[in-house]
């Protein structure tokens, strides 16, 4: 009888135990511990990509599988309905993710996603503030890409104040709105997947507008309005393909689709057996101008390496160069054609998918013909006039150059028409200067605009035109009961102008009772309260134009003096390594890319030989003699003093330095308090400053490099003075290379001005020395006119001789009165 109990016991025991696990398997599937992933290991990981045309029950492997509902215990295919948010076909091959879901850890570029993914933002760091923000540019498909499209994937984070119920993404393709998607991910990054409707996207160039419209959550201040941003995540931006189409290219047009890869940067990776021969360094810095001319992309990076990667890598276009015997059995079946004779083209894909470019023939002339082959349809004549700057990769429509007096309508330069209800508008355009351009000093420009504003705006609201992000211009609005602006004039001072693509930006700050009030939980308003329309006109006048030698912001803007006809340019490198190749190429091709045609380059064994034309010096600092170093008026003891650690003893400044630094740290003493106090009055009223008051303009000083810079951009001049001379240098040969790959990005590369550009790495930003005694050269026709604005500019930087030069005139009209007088005066 005992024994029987203790079955009965042990038997109710067990029942309750499996009731126990069933009642903890159901309570299972609503389990958000971070654990959950752990139990669902055992689901494969990687299941095969089931081509396009079999319908297909479950997502790649290339895309994190984001279920409905969590799964009891084992993993179950995504159903076939996912979340609202624009959810693709089901023969998509990357399924949608949830409005505001934190996605997966990105795989690495080796990884199968990139086959299905085109990433498309080419801005390293993109952030979208205000209540309203949009970017615009172009992206190059190949026909198999513009079919195989099917979602376009935005990774993002933003500020907890933006509010989710009234903040969006305004996304759209050629002019075609995609859906709205909410903008609620401020505790981490989210993900939202926009369906691409079918036939909305085009074989070549199509137009990518991102915009947001965000709205705090409590605030109504102007201020609050500052707090608003969306930073987008250029490694989880891109177009979502059925297909392994993201790397695939059939011709030489399909070049231009190499695209960006997560980081925004384009990788042009040249792999060249001959690379140690000098002989041949000629053809391959020819070669990377041209395949930079053809992908125009903002940050691209050219790399030289004597094997390629076996792995395909997003954003890269990979190029095999040399003879057939030497590139064969490289990567990929080399074509027949190469042996016969010139040859560039793509080949078959290699096993991983690598569809490498090949430019080839029997013999190094054959090789040469295939390399100038690829400018025939980009092909430009120096020297020759362009209307715009090529900036469709990053910035839609191309930018306008302005060579004379021109007005040009908002319109033209990609603005729409736009009413905002909002607390402070922005939008912003381009407009493009050439490298002579020289009107900083005393030249406007005038904006016509055309805009209205509601009776809701009080007086104390004003716009404002920033040139360059530098405040340029103000108009107050002081009348109650509304206003339209009809070609309403606002003068811009053309000071924060240069050359090359110029960003102008209007901005209205709106003030209304409403939102002085403030009212909790009051919705947000969306009666329009300003109207910016696209008939507005932007009106440069004629501006004296006139070289300058040195000048960074030339050769920046517009690749001057190295885009002009004539002798080629020499090129000296300290070695020929793959980074210090890398580097000449990367900076020849973004001045190439500047000038829209190839810079004729001609590498030289040795600065002696140079003579006094125009030249570029690429390498480590300490490898260049020590004349050449003091020709750009650098301190000599940069070769030595440049990062090489604290035992080296710093070069002891002049007396008139010295005192300089001083005078800018001292804020007390008698005679210096005077004096600085004076001259904060001076530049506060009336916008004078020592530099400003001098009759002449200061010496240069020799520039050391500090400690926290790792690489430089100098310019100088030959030593005769007629030829420009531009050094690229850094401590390293690595630092060289990343150096150069970090200042030609286009975030950095417009902040390239004065004599010397040097880049610091830890704070990535560019610190500059302007030059005080720039030279003058004549680049056009002769004219009074433009003589006259040059002396108008050249006297407005130089006050006191201005002042001098009118004292004298002055003085002269009376001497000459006073003859006239005696000569024929009532006396005689």
């Amino acid at each position: 009888m005992t024994g029987s109990s203790m079955i009965r016991g042990s038997l109710t025991a067990l029942m309750w135990g499996v009731a126990a696990t069933g009642a903890m398997a159901q309570s299972s599937p609503f389990d958000m511990s971070p654990e959950r992933p752990a139990q669902t290991a055992p689901a494969p990981v990687s299941p095969p990509v089931i081509p396009p045309a079999v319908p297909r029950q479950q997502p790649p492997a290339s895309t994190p599988v984001q279920p409905s509902a969590p799964p009891p215990f084992a993993v179950q295919p995504a159903p076939a309905s996912q979340p609202p948010v624009a959810s693709p076909a089901p023969a998509v091959a990357v399924p949608p993710l949830q409005e505001g879901a934190r996605p997966a850890p990105p795989r690495s570029s080796s990884s199968a996603a990139d086959s299905r993914r085109r990433y498309i933002l080419p801005y390293e760091k993109l952030s979208l503030s205000g209540e309203m923000d949009r970017r615009q540019w172009g992206i190059y498909l190949t026909p198999e890409q513009a079919g195989a499209a099917v979602s376009l994937n935005i990774g993002y984070q933003n500020a907890i104040v933006v509010a989710p119920e009234s903040s969006n993404f305004q996304v759209s393709l050629n002019n075609v709105p995609l859906d709205a998607a909410r903008i609620e991910a401020p505790d981490g990054e989210g993900n939202v997947s926009l369906k691409i409707p079918p036939g909305v996207l085009q074989v070549g160039t199509n137009l990518v507008t991102l915009g947001v419209q965000q709205r705090h959550r409590t605030d109504c201040t102007i201020q609050s309005t500052y707090d608003l941003w969306t930073d987008v995540n250029p490694a989880n931006t891109y177009i979502g393909f059925n297909a392994d189409v993201a790397g695939t290219f059939a011709n030489m047009d399909d070049i231009q689709a190499t695209g960006p890869d997560g980081k925004a940067t384009t990788s042009i990776e040249i792999v060249a057996p001959a690379l140690g021969n000098p002989a041949f360094a000629d053809s391959l810095l020819r070669l990377s101008q041209a395949l930079a001319l053809r992908t125009q992309m903002p940050n691209q990076t050219i790399r030289f390496v004597t094997a390629p990667s076996t792995e395909r890598k997003a954003g890269t276009l990979t190029v095999l160069v040399g003879t057939a015997r030497e590139i064969t059995g490289l990567a990929g079946v080399l074509p027949p054609e190469a042996s016969a004779g010139a040859f560039a083209g793509f080949g078959t894909a290699a096993p991983g998918g690598l569809s490498p470019l090949f430019v080839s023939g029997p013999t190094p002339q054959a090789v040469q013909a295939a390399i100038e082959t690829l400018f025939s349809s980009i092909s430009r004549t120096p020297g020759a006039q362009r209307t715009t700057f090529s900036t469709r990769s990053w910035h839609a429509p191309d930018v306008p150059l302005i060579m004379s007096d021109r007005r040009i309508a908002l319109s033209e330069l990609g603005l729409e028409s736009t009413e905002f209800s909002g607390r402070r508008f922005r939008n912003e355009f381009y407009i493009g200067l050439p490298a002579d351009f020289y009107a900083s000093a005393y030249g406007e420009a005038s904006l016509l605009l055309d805009a209205a504003y509601s009776s809701q705006v009080l007086p104390g609201s004003h716009i404002d035109i920033y040139v360059n992000d530098q405040i340029a211009s103000t108009v107050p609005i002081s009348n109650n009961g509304g206003g339209i602006f009809r070609h309403l004039p606002i003068n811009v001072t053309m000071r924060h102008l240069k050359p090359g693509p110029n960003k102008v930006t209007i901005e209205a700050v709106l003030m209304t009772a409403q939102d002085q009030t403030c009212a909790p939980g009051a919705p947000a308003s969306t009666t329009p309260r300003f109207a910016l329309f696209d008939t507005t006109e932007i009106h440069i006048p004629d501006y004296a134009r006139i070289g300058r030698k040195p000048d960074l912001a030339a050769m920046a803007g517009a690749g001057q003096p190295y885009r002009a006809a004539g002798s080629p340019v020499a090129l000296s490198l300290d070695r020929f390594d793959t980074d210090t190749m890398s580097a000449a190429a990367t900076l020849i091709s973004r001045l190439a890319s500047v000038a829209g045609h190839p810079i004729n380059v001609e590498t030289v064994a040795s600065p002696l030989v140079i003579g006094d034309r125009d030249a570029l010096f690429v390498g480590t600092v300490s490898q260049f003699p020590q004349a050449l170093i003091s020709q750009f008026n650098l301190a000599p003891s940069s070769q030595v003093a440049w990062k090489v650690g604290t035992g080296v003893q710093p070069p002891v400044q002049n007396s008139e330095t010295l005192f300089n630094d001083w005078r800018q740290r001292v804020d007390g003493g008698v005679w210096e308090g005077q004096v600085s106090s004076f001259e904060e009055w001076m530049k506060r009223n009336f916008d004078l400053s020592s530099d400003t008051l001098r009759f002449l303009p200061a010496a240069e000083q020799p520039y050391a490099p500090p400690a926290n810079v790792s690489f430089m951009l100098a310019q100088g001049l030959s030593p005769s003075g007629d030829g420009v001379w531009t050094l690229a240098t850094a401590p390293t040969s690595a630092e060289l290379l990343d150096g150069m790959s970090a200042m030609t990005r286009e975030n950095r590369w417009g902040d390239v001005t004065g004599r010397v550009a040097a880049y610091d790495a830890a704070a990535e930003k560019v610190e500059t020395v302007e030059v005080e005694r720039p030279y003058f050269y004549i680049t056009g026709a002769f004219s009074l006119s433009n003589w006259r604005l040059i002396a108008a500019n050249w006297l407005s930087s130089n006050v006191l001789s201005y002042s001098l030069a009118f004292i004298g005139f002055v003085s002269l009209l009376g001497f000459a009165t006073f003859v006239m007088l005696r000569l024929m005066g009532r006396h005689r």
